[in-house]
Formats: structure tokens, sequence, C-alpha cells
């Protein structure tokens, strides 16, 4: 943990002589090395002690976005209204270094993986609305569903029905009132109520799932993508994003937000994915900020 500690006074002095957004991006890069060695040797508590105990930690902590991730008024980080911090900024409440800090969080490399997914999902959306008169699209822990901005940006048309489902009432009702124009269908459920579903006969044109899979086991990620591709029409795709073993933030979100994903590359979603569908047609590729790989099934 020598090395930790060093990486962690180098950029406290820096940051405290000269506050840059800059300071924070070489130190989220600098805790991936490092965080990777605590993973592999079993010493994360220890390494997350000693991020949280360090000065900095109190400097960073005067950002709301890390803050929150920390305090989890939800259960969990990564909540949707902690990434709204990220798809819908407003920083006029900051100032000083806590507006650095938070300038900093929801700008990294990870962040804009995020609001990549959002495009990407929007841009999946509109060409299902542009083969089919009135599609359907079930979001799976859908969040604010902010991929609804995107899709304003590209079309006026609403000719889509979408089925939300999420354990957070709250994440649905926002999402209601703020995207009225669409025919959102309230699912107020766990996730694992699509493990539960026999026989149903609903079925979607597209299914995804955008940031759910860092939070889940192979053993549950396999059986969920199974069930999600079942309830697929013929034509469908189903879509999953998992952020990767080496994205860019991964330390310094586990060394001081306390935000602990399962990580995985192109190889391991290729094994969920014959594990649970052994005969459909995929599709793996890494997002273009190189942080989250996504994998997409094809409904025969």
């Amino acid at each position: 943990m020598d090395q930790l500690q060093a990486i962690l006074s180098h950029a406290h002095a820096q940051f405290t002589a000269d506050p840059s957004t800059e300071v924070i991006d070489r130190l989220a890069q600098e805790l991936g090395t490092t965080f990777d060695h605590a993973a592999m040797t079993g010493e994360l508590e220890a390494f997350q002690a000693l991020c949280r105990a360090h000065p900095l930690s109190d400097l960073l902590m005067l950002d709301p976005y890390s803050r929150r991730a920390v305090d989890k008024p939800r259960g969990y980080a990564g909540d949707a209204v902690m990434l709204d911090y990220i798809y819908r900024p407003s920083r006029s409440s900051l100032d000083g270094l806590a507006s650095i800090v938070h300038s900093a969080t929801t700008s990294l490399p990870n962040a804009k993986s995020i609001l990549w997914r959002r495009d990407y999902i929007a841009t999946m959306i509109y060409n299902c609305m542009r083969k089919k008169e009135c599609p359907e699209v079930m979001s799976v822990a859908s969040g604010h569903m902010r991929e609804l901005d995107a899709l304003r940006d590209m079309t006026a048309d609403t000719n889509v029905t979408i089925t939300a489902l999420d354990q957070d009432p709250e994440s649905i009702r926002e999402a209601k009132q703020t995207y009225h124009e669409f025919n959102i269908l309230a699912r107020p459920k766990s996730v694992t109520s699509l493990l539960r579903k026999t026989g149903g006969s609903e079925r979607f044109d597209l299914i995804y799932s955008a940031g759910l899979f860092d939070y889940l086991s192979n053993a549950l990620a396999t059986s969920l993508i199974k069930a999600m591709y079942a309830q697929l029409k013929p034509g469908g795709f189903l879509s999953v994003g998992n952020f990767t073993c080496d994205s860019h933030g991964r330390g310094f979100m586990a060394g001081f937000m306390d935000w602990r994903l399962i990580y995985r590359n192109e190889e391991q979603m290729r094994a969920l994915a014959d594990a649970a569908c052994p005969k459909a047609s995929q599709r793996i590729f890494r997002d273009q900020p190189g942080n989250v790989v996504y994998l997409e099934l094809f409904a025969e």
C-alpha cells in the first residue's frame, strides 16, 4: 500500500497547491493499477480504507456526486438521481473547490461512457420506431430514462410503447412525468420478476438494460439474459452493457466513492451469452470512450 499512499499524497499536494480538474483525472487514472493489484491480492478493504482515511477524501466529498455514492440514500451507489449529475449537469449552486471536484468527477471518461450509453440507447429506440409503426420496448432497471432526452433531439415522433421495469417507483414516476408524451407503462418490480415469468404472451421488439449488469453475479446475469431473450419478438434484439475490467475510474470509484462494480471484458460477456442463449446470433463491442462492453443478441 506504499505506492497507493504516495499517489494519494502527491495528488493531495498538487490539488491543494493548484486545484484543477486535471489533478483529479490523473488521480483516477493512476488509481486503476493499484486497485487492480488490491483486487488480485485480496486487499480491497485496505485499499478503500486508506483512500477514505486520507485528507484528500475530505476534499473530494465536497462533490455532491461523490458524496451521494458514499451516502447511498436509496441503498446503492449509482442511483438515478446520482446519474442525473452527469445526464443533466447543473453546477450553479457550487463554487470553489466543490465546483472543481464536481466538474472533474462528472466529466471523467467513465462519465463520458454513461453519456455515450444514453445516445446509443436512444438510437436503438429510434431505429425501432423507423422500422415499425409502434414498436414495443422494455427498459430493465429503467431509472429516469434519460435516453429519452436524446430521443427527443432525434425525432418529434412518439410512436413507441416503453415498459419501464424498476424496483424504485420514484424513478419510474420521474420518467413518466418528464416524458409524458411517450406511452410509458410502469412496472415497479424487481428485475428478478422476469425470472418468475412463465408462459406470458408479452413480447418486445427491443429489450435493453443500461447499468444493471455491473451489479449481477454470473449466475444471475446468465439467467436474466435468458429470460429477457425469451421475451423478444421474432426479429427483436436485446442489449446489455457492462463496465470493463480496465475502465478508467474503477479505482477512484471503489476507493473514494464506495462504488464497486462487477467488471467484465468481451470474453466474459461472450461467456454469459453462450451460457444463456448458445444458438442466438450475437454482437459484442466496446463503446467509443472504451469503458463499457456491450452484448447484443438477435432473435430470429
